[in-house]
């Protein structure tokens, strides 16, 4: 049974895959790039078809990536389409086939339909194509976001039962059917939270919470406290905790509320987001707890089977965390040709492609491996 979430999350993660490399070739067509190919997945073709201005569209074996091949990128082509590059004549052959023949047989090639190879190109306009990857990425997340907040989303939420006080010395004011408003005079939305309002609170403290009961507004208080729940250990003695006491029933959003929240929550996502990197790259977070694209996919199955709306839970997330992570100054990310880009503009000319393509290279090389040794710890320690 569990393939069938293992397949819908690959189809998730090649879907947000996609959405950037795709942003990469809508900014590159508008602003006239030469485009080779777009492709779905990595490694062998498995479906190719020639469009009539020669840029090529293909799927390949590897469902868990993609590209958009700009012409004159051989540092990632070399690695993703290996069969481009051999096909291509050598530039040192072909300056040598072009001397070869005498001077007046010689003729201005024709304008490529496609437009000018990547480096060709003014600066500015490889900075709004390399950053469009990551800002498509960044957008569907407000679309996920949106699609997950009138799906499955929180908004009010409203009390479904009051548990008993350890000790019954506490009785709590909330009433089966209350739907919480504010606590401590905050409005309880889906940017803040019943969980964050209770951040940070200890047992004895006590809360002024505004509830709508049998149509009325009214202020009641109520204490956190240690109460039984309705989950028992193996030996059927109930497990205890400190809250509230109550158990909580939550409303699907309606369209106006997502349309209100969906740019915020996906901004305080991709908040979360840079903090878990910087926790990441300080040590706080050891990079044992880091996934690559199989451990992703095996977290995401994981979550769907416990149920579907995890998948509407983690498609904003990803898709954020995708977008992020490729604007980082990371050599063969988006973010480092980004940096380089912007040291050519400010100099006025660019730095030895040559150097940068090594460099962009090996950080590939190096990613591509740092990912399969997570994967591969992931599958068998964790």
């Amino acid at each position: 049974m569990k393939i069938l979430y293992i397949i819908v999350a690959i189809l998730i993660l090649l879907l947000m895959i996609t959405i950037h490399e795709f942003g990469h070739y809508i900014a590159g067509k508008l602003l006239g790039f030469k485009i080779d190919e777009f492709a779905i997945g990595f490694g062998p073709k498995l479906f190719s078809k020639t469009k009539k201005n020669g840029e090529v569209f293909s799927i390949r074996a590897l469902p868990l990536g993609g590209f958009c091949a700009f012409a004159g990128e051989t540092d990632e082509e070399a690695i993703l389409a290996p069969e481009k590059i051999k096909s291509e004549p050598k530039a040192e052959d072909a300056e040598a086939k072009a001397e070869s023949k005498p001077a007046e047989n010689q003729a201005t090639p024709p304008q490529d339909p496609r437009g000018k190879n990547f480096n060709d190109q003014p600066p500015w306009k490889r900075i709004i194509v390399l950053m469009a990857g990551g800002v498509f990425n960044l957008l569907s997340a407000v679309i996920f976001a949106f699609i997950f907040i009138v799906a499955a989303g929180a908004s009010t939420p409203n009390v479904a039962t009051v548990y008993q006080s350890i000790d019954n010395a506490a009785v709590c004011a909330l009433e089966s059917g209350d739907k919480i408003l504010e606590v401590d005079g905050k409005e309880i939305d889906f940017n803040y939270t019943l969980s964050d309002a209770l951040e940070g609170k200890k047992e004895g403290d006590v809360l002024d919470i505004l509830v709508l009961r049998d149509g009325q507004e009214m202020t009641v208080s109520t204490s956190i406290r240690e109460y039984d729940t309705t989950v028992t250990n193996e030996d059927g003695t109930p497990i205890t905790a400190i809250g509230m006491g109550v158990g909580l029933l939550y409303e699907r959003a309606t369209v106006g509320e997502a349309f209100k929240y969906c740019v915020p929550y996906t901004a305080e996502l991709s908040w979360m987001i840079l903090g878990a990197f910087g926790d990441l790259i300080t040590g706080k977070v050891p990079i044992s707890e880091v996934s690559g694209p199989i451990g992703t996919v095996n977290q995401m199955a994981n979550y769907g089977m416990q149920s579907w709306a995890y998948f509407l839970l983690l498609m904003p997330l990803i898709a954020a965390n995708l977008g992020l992570f490729n604007l980082f100054p990371i050599p063969a990310l988006d973010g480092a040709k980004v940096v380089f880009t912007v040291i050519e503009w400010i100099r006025g000319k660019p730095i030895d492609q040559r150097i940068e393509g090594i460099i962009h290279f090996v950080g590939l090389v190096v990613l591509l491996a740092l990912v399969v040794i997570l994967d591969m710890y992931n599958l068998i320690f964790v």
